[in-house]
């Protein structure tokens, strides 16, 4: 019996521990757009960098408030350039509070906004 309490108490414990996700659409502002390059021997795709432009105390399913953050290129308009607007699908996941990776967000699926 003492070996069932202690089994359901750390289930509930790594339950209580464990992390949860946000999938959501996101506007942004492109500060930087970034070339192809080397490193370390592995070619890294071209990205850009992104602001948050939108006000995120609403979004309280966030599991981090995202305010500055990276895309590949691939995942914006053809053309895009610093300053453009773009509205973009945030997804973010926490599998653990154990793991030591914290919160893990993925910036994909970006379209342009006047």
């Amino acid at each position: 019996m003492r070996v069932l309490g202690l089994v359901l108490a750390t289930g509930v414990l790594l339950t209580a521990c464990g992390g949860g996700a946000y999938s959501g659409e996101l506007a942004f502002r492109v500060t930087a757009v970034n070339p192809e390059s080397e490193s370390m021997g592995r070619t890294e795709p071209a990205y850009v960098n992104l602001e948050i432009d939108q006000d995120v105390a609403d979004e309280r399913d966030l599991l981090e408030i995202v305010r500055t953050q990276r895309a590949d290129l691939d995942q914006l308009p053809t053309g895009v350039k610093v300053g453009d607007r773009v509205q973009c699908h945030v997804n973010q996941s926490d599998d653990s509070g154990f793991d030591q990776k914290g919160v893990q967000t993925e910036v994909t699926h970006c379209v342009s906004r006047s």
